[in-house]
């Protein structure tokens, strides 16, 4: 009886000790992991390759206001719109060490609402409208990721993300306050991804 009870603490002490154990780290260490320098696309390519100096500037701001950046989370990317208009988009995605949930605590939706609402409004305003004074770009990808978790509060779980493709006029509108930011959603592309699903575009109510 003994014996048995030991290898069921022992069992549930491996358990824990994978469950904790260090997984995929998705938090850009450094400038080097935080910015995309490599594109497919030669347009792409070429406007990074005119725009280093102000990826850097844009990490330090960030960084420096201790928001973390997710992995090659600074650069360009490109988006199609509904239309089947092909545009060029500054990207931005974070990884704020103040967003985590617990998976046995919270549901997908609850999460998506929470983070939609309360956090990226909040973290979209540490952008400036000159940050899109690129020729080249047509708008803003900012995104935020955060972790769902269930055992263990520092490693582990899987990743959730919300990213929202916005042309420029109606950023700078937001961040100018001469918009509110459920108004701009209504002008812009949402996907997501939650509970480990695919990508998905989603028009968000709010309540």
């Amino acid at each position: 009886m003994l014996t048995t009870r030991v290898c069921i603490a022992f069992a549930l002490l491996i358990f824990f000790l994978s469950a904790c154990a260090h997984g995929p780290v998705y938090t850009a260490k450094n400038e080097g992991e935080a910015i995309k320098r490599d594109y497919q696309d030669r347009k792409l390519q070429e406007i990074y390759s005119q725009n280093q100096g102000f990826l850097k500037e844009l990490y330090n701001r960030f960084t420096s206001s201790r928001l973390d950046i997710y992995k090659e989370g600074l650069g360009f990317t490109d988006f199609t719109s509904t239309k089947n208009v092909r545009t060029y988009y500054l990207m931005v995605k974070v990884k704020p060490q103040d967003i985590v949930f617990k998976e046995m605590k919270s549901k997908p939706q609850e999460r998506f609402a929470e983070v939609l609402q309360k956090y990226t409004p909040m973290y979209l305003k540490y952008m400036k409208k000159s940050d899109l004074d690129i020729k080249s770009i047509d708008g803003l990808t900012f995104g935020v990721y955060w972790p769902v978790r269930d055992v263990c509060d520092t490693y582990g779980g899987f990743i959730e993300y919300i990213e929202i493709y916005t042309p420029k006029q109606f950023v700078n509108e937001y961040l100018d306050g001469k918009i509110t930011f459920q108004e701009m959603l209504l002008d812009a592309e949402v996907i997501t991804s939650l509970d480990k699903g695919p990508a998905t575009s989603v028009k968000p109510v709010f309540k």
